[in-house]
């Protein structure tokens, strides 16, 4: 005999709403948070959704002393991805989880709407880390990002290709990290083939 256990039939529902497993995706950006480590470093986090499940990771991108670090360039690809030239920080609501109420909570905070709600495509590793009961635990990271549509990465964007060659190769590259491999919470730097040439000087040879 069993008798409903109403927490567990709830968790039921929300095993499939997240993202597992290391590959590629298309969808979009649900939110992206103005973040700042109890270092100064500042960054987003952002929350993705492809075919209705989520992840949401970190990019830190510069040191409090204004040093560019690897989640910087994974952050211009993105951008470049999107077809965005600049983006502005703006107060909105945040969504986020409250352990104590095991519950999304909405608070105030500053966001970049600019990266939300268009169609971007992103490539996930997975990477072990230790919890705070030192249990090993596992959480998606960004490798990469590309155009939805066409598949070019952020380099073929910007110079000005056709037909996507890299992304079949930044796929290949994708791999898991195990926990002496885990960097405790940075960002591994997106594939060589994301970041290219070009992100140092945005001007008007940017194709967008």
């Amino acid at each position: 005999m069993y008798a409903l256990d109403t927490n567990e039939a709830r968790k039921a529902d929300s095993t499939g709403s997240s993202i597992r497993e290391m590959g590629k995706y298309a969808g979009k950006f649900l939110q992206a948070e103005d973040i700042t480590a109890s270092t100064g470093t500042k960054g987003i986090a952002l929350t993705f959704e492809a075919n209705g499940q989520k992840t949401r990771f970190s990019l830190y991108t510069k040191r409090a002393n204004g040093e560019t670090i690897m989640g910087f360039q994974a952050l211009m690809a993105i951008m470049a991805c999107l077809g965005l030239r600049n983006i502005t920080p703006q107060q909105g609501t945040i969504t986020f989880w409250d352990n104590d109420a095991k519950a999304e909570k909405t608070k105030q905070g500053t966001i970049f709407p600019e990266l939300c709600n268009k169609p971007i495509g992103i490539l996930l590793e997975t990477e072990d880390y230790l919890n705070r009961d030192n249990e090993v635990r596992t959480r998606m990271v960004f490798a990469g990002a590309f155009q939805a549509v066409t598949e070019l990465t952020a380099s073929e964007i910007l110079d000005r290709k056709t037909k996507p060659a890299q992304l079949e190769k930044m796929v290949a590259y994708l791999r898991h990290h195990p926990v002496k491999a885990a960097k405790g919470g940075s960002t591994p730097a997106p594939a060589k083939a994301s970041g290219g040439s070009g992100f140092d000087d945005m001007d008007d040879d940017i194709p967008f």
